[in-house]
């Protein structure tokens, strides 16, 4: 009965993300309807969720079951009410391709199929079960239940206790508070168990992305490489929050990378729901603020530039970036400010020294090709830029692989230098900022492959 409160608890931040995406696409839709559902559920628990962050810093809600079903339902009815009654008005979602596999893929679809299955059910098995990990017992989980306990934020967990945990965005503690309430009771095994929605939900957003463009099989393939990702699977099954933050980052730089592709009203389609998961990624976890918005900004800009956005284009793009990023990032660095809390990783930026930290090098090399966490994935994707390197600049390909590699190539310098080198050498934080961008990852390998064994006529120009 306990783990029924999972499809529940999720089901009225679905609702309101499906239903704010619906009304961003307006009179173009471009996301498949399935789509829809699985990047609303992603996109309303963090939008729900920041909603009740706001309402509650400001004295209106507690963390209670009814302040936090209050800002959810009345959400949900609003907007899901303004598109019922204006479902007749509101274009039908494109659909995907009809395509029939051959026995022989139907055969390897069906036992890939399975092996990712068992490792679902292995992954939630294992979430359900005592936590282990540090950052589950004392960041994420430790704050979901002082939420949950104390009906508020609370920022001195131990009292007189520096605690730098304190500083992380609420959004996957707050999520595990709205479980608990609706338990009536704090479970381990409840609050954990969304985790694994969240990797079923990337794996998922992976194949919508890549049969946007390919054929089936190949959308099942980059599904299959995802799976097989095995720090990435690991995350999948452990109660952090990197994996949901790499969901995050891929809707805003794929649906950047699909409106630099498109034009006219399906570009500014794609331009509006990006800009609200971009601003929204402020309040996911503190490395979205300092490295991943400003190059996402950056890669904005510049397919401004390539792709000739109009001069009205342009403007709107402006606009609804601005006014989004700017409506989620003000309060929250308004609070953190308020409350003097830091703006790095548990640790305050200013506190920073500049010295170099031998042994830093070797750890990254280390990590991304010996230690078999990412199988053959960094290789291969470095192998097929270079060989593809024409495609890489001088196609909306650089969304992607622009963004990947300032990302990748921007963190070296944070370990190399300062004192989060120790993150390195003991083979956390690097390996975190890779769980990051291995949906791109995947998602950029998956369309290079496909352009090299498909050289004579892509079915779309990528």
């Amino acid at each position: 009965m306990t783990y029924l409160w999972l499809p529940l608890g999720l089901a009225l931040p679905t609702i309101i993300g499906w239903s704010v995406l619906r009304i961003l696409e307006g009179k173009t839709p471009v996301l498949f309807q399935a789509e829809r559902i699985v990047a609303g559920l992603c996109i309303g628990i963090i939008g729900t969720m920041f909603d009740t962050f706001i309402l509650h810093i400001i004295g209106v809600i507690d963390l209670s079951l009814i302040g936090m079903l209050s800002v959810q339902l009345f959400s949900a009815v609003l907007l899901g009410g303004y598109c019922f009654f204006k479902r007749n008005e509101l274009p039908k979602s494109p659909k995907q391709r009809v395509e029939k596999l051959l026995l022989w893929q139907k055969i390897l679809t069906g036992i890939l199929g399975l092996w990712i299955a068992a490792k679902l059910v292995a992954g939630f098995i294992f979430l359900i079960g005592p936590p282990y990990y540090d950052d589950v017992m004392n960041n994420w989980n430790m704050r979901g239940k002082a939420f949950f306990v104390q009906q508020e934020l609370i920022l001195e967990i131990e009292p007189g206790k520096d605690n730098g945990v304190a500083s992380y965005p609420q959004a996957v503690p707050m999520m595990k508070t709205w479980l608990a309430n609706l338990n009536g009771d704090w479970h381990e095994g409840l609050v954990n168990s969304v985790h694994i929605v969240w990797y079923i939900c990337a794996l998922a957003l992976v194949f919508f992305a890549l049969r946007r463009l390919l054929s089936l099989p190949w959308a099942m393939l980059g599904v299959y490489l995802l799976s097989s990702i095995p720090l990435y699977s690991m995350h999948g099954m452990i109660a952090y929050a990197d994996l949901y933050l790499s969901i995050l980052i891929f809707l805003s730089v794929s649906w950047l990378f699909f409106a630099v592709q498109n034009t006219g009203a399906v570009r500014m389609s794609f331009i509006r729901i990006a800009s609200l998961v971009t601003a929204l990624l402020v309040f996911s976890k503190n490395e979205a603020l300092l490295l991943h918005l400003p190059p996402i900004v950056l890669i904005l800009v510049v397919g401004m530039f390539f792709a000739k956005f109009t001069p009205s284009e342009k403007k709107q793009t402006i606009a609804w970036y601005g006014v989004f990023i700017m409506a989620c990032i003000i309060p929250w660095i308004a609070f953190k400010w308020h409350y003097g809390l830091t703006f790095g990783n548990a640790k305050s930026i200013s506190s920073f020294d500049i010295e170099w930290h031998a042994g830093v090098l070797s750890a990254i090399k280390f990590n991304t090709l010996l230690e078999g966490n990412w199988n053959l994935l960094p290789v291969l994707f470095v192998g097929l830029c270079l060989t593809q390197w024409k495609r890489v600049l001088f196609t909306p390909m650089n969304i992607l692989i622009g963004f990947i590699v300032i990302v990748w190539l921007g963190q070296l310098p944070i370990y190399m230098f300062t004192s989060l080198y120790i993150e390195a050498l003991n083979q956390t934080g690097y390996a975190r900022g890779l769980i990051h961008l291995t949906p791109l990852i995947v998602m950029s390998t998956t369309l290079l492959l496909h352009s090299i064994l498909h050289r004579k006529t892509d079915e779309v120009s990528v």
